[in-house]
């Protein structure tokens, strides 16, 4: 319902608001610092930053490593010129913290020269909770600092936790103010704002450095982007390509990538779609962090600034803001249960390949916070179980038996054997096997 509203709000103020007064062009963006970066091997470019409140520099190009982004592509991407990574703690959705850390450590580029951001997963909302959190992301990163950490999602509603945070994002705020301050975060900031957020935002010890929220073509967030500038806070976007629409707005295709107004902008320019958002997005000062698996899809999202719009071309996106409706994600938690005797492994599957969640040991249960539309899957042994996809019809809390199918495989063949050394006794029994060693009578027996 918050979204929805803040949807409403970003309409009601109109575009407008955020475009600058005269041409803005991102030739202005590219005279300021540089990521302090050399040329990594197979690199493309650098990309434009800016300065945080605090001074710090900040890639206004980053790589999203969610939806199984994993340390090839990571890799890949810093050699290639990227130089902000986003991550997060939540695995449930793709992300995988060990993983950016290897592939920072095979890059080979100095630490000092990338800009790591992670995320709390909200379960962990609380003071401690969130002291501790911060010291795994560390370990798993491998690194003695974060350059940024933000709180994931500022409340734990049941599709998103299983189970309740110890305290609020409030809690967690202090405690990254200490963290930023002892110097193990570098710049704290918090995701999904609304106007009520901000406004405790601004009550704080320390302002956010860093907003991140949903914003696209569609969807321009432009009233929580207007106060961010007007407080000196960067804004950072997510689902700028609009994966938004497909995975949690009921849409089949993306409407984004696929709308014949921007389409025809990008063949205007001999570019790509997502070039031509992105672009239009930096050039109104929405820091941008795409993910891709795909070398050629890094490579020309990192490329998406050396080229200008025209003012028309930028109001012409401006104006699609709240022109696309959708009825609200529908969320859900699924409990899967092992019922059998092996212990099940459950993946969570993406639309390029599937994440591994967890062990579910026999006889215990795994709560899930997912959407409708998701897909899941159990194996045992390499083998699949159970695949599942999530209908949110169903209800919020749904039930889901894993592991069954494997337990009665195994049963199956265990009795099938017991039966076997059944009929050899039996047959020995009779005098109708010759031979038949003493060693097997007694093992047919321990086996029974």
């Amino acid at each position: 319902a918050k979204m929805a509203q803040g949807s409403r709000s970003a309409r009601a103020h109109g575009p407008s608001e955020m475009a600058p007064r005269g041409r803005l062009r991102l030739a202005a963006l590219l005279p300021a610092l540089l990521f302090e970066a050399s040329p990594a091997r197979g690199q493309s470019g650098s990309a434009p930053t800016v300065k945080l409140s605090n001074g710090l520099a900040f890639p206004m190009i980053g790589l999203g490593s969610a939806s199984g982004v994993g340390r090839e592509h990571i890799k890949f991407a810093i050699e290639l010129g990227y130089r902000h990574i986003d991550t997060a703690q939540a695995f449930q959705w793709g992300y995988n913290e060990t993983e950016v850390g290897l592939a920072v450590l095979d890059a080979q580029v100095p630490r000092s020269r990338l800009f790591l951001q992670s995320k709390i997963f909200p379960e962990d909302l609380g003071y401690a909770a969130t002291k501790l959190a911060v010291a795994k992301s560390l370990e798993r990163l491998q690194t003695d600092y974060l350059d940024s950490m933000l709180i994931h999602k500022p409340r734990c509603w049941g599709a998103v936790c299983s189970r309740t945070p110890e305290g609020t994002w409030q809690d967690s705020w202090r405690a990254l103010e200490e963290l930023y301050e002892a110097g193990s975060v570098r710049a704290i900031g918090i995701c999904d704002v609304d106007d009520g957020i901000m406004d405790d935002l601004m009550k704080q010890k320390h302002r956010a450095h860093i907003v991140q929220n949903w914003m696209d073509p569609f969807h321009q967030d432009t009233h929580i982007r207007k106060r961010c500038s007007d407080a000196g806070i960067q804004y950072q976007g997510y689902s700028t390509l609009g994966p938004q629409w497909v995975a949690f707005r009921g849409h089949r295709e993306n409407p984004v990538l696929s709308d014949p107004r921007l389409l025809e902008i990008a063949h205007a320019h001999g570019r790509e779609v997502a070039q031509v958002v992105l672009n239009w997005a930096i050039a109104r000062g929405v820091a941008v962090i795409p993910a891709s698996r795909r070398p050629e899809r890094q490579r020309s999202n990192l490329m998406s600034y050396d080229f200008q719009l025209t003012e028309a071309e930028l109001a012409a996106l401006d104006a699609m803001d709240g022109t696309l409706e959708a009825p609200p994600p529908a969320e859900a938690i699924v409990d899967f249960h092992n019922r059998g005797i092996s212990s099940v492994d459950l993946f969570f599957v993406g639309t390029e390949a599937e994440h591994h969640v967890g062990v579910i040991t026999p006889g215990t249960a795994m709560g899930q916070s997912t959407h409708h539309g998701h897909r899941w899957r159990a194996k045992t042994g390499g083998a699949v179980v159970d695949d599942f996809v999530v209908d949110a019809n169903a209800g919020p809390r749904q039930q889901r038996v894993v592991g069954r199918e494997a337990g009665e495989a195994v049963l199956a063949a265990r009795l099938e054997q017991v039966e076997r050394r059944l009929q050899a006794l039996e047959a020995a029994a009779a005098g109708d096997c010759a031979g038949f060693p003493a060693a097997a009578h007694a093992q047919a027996g321990d086996d029974l």
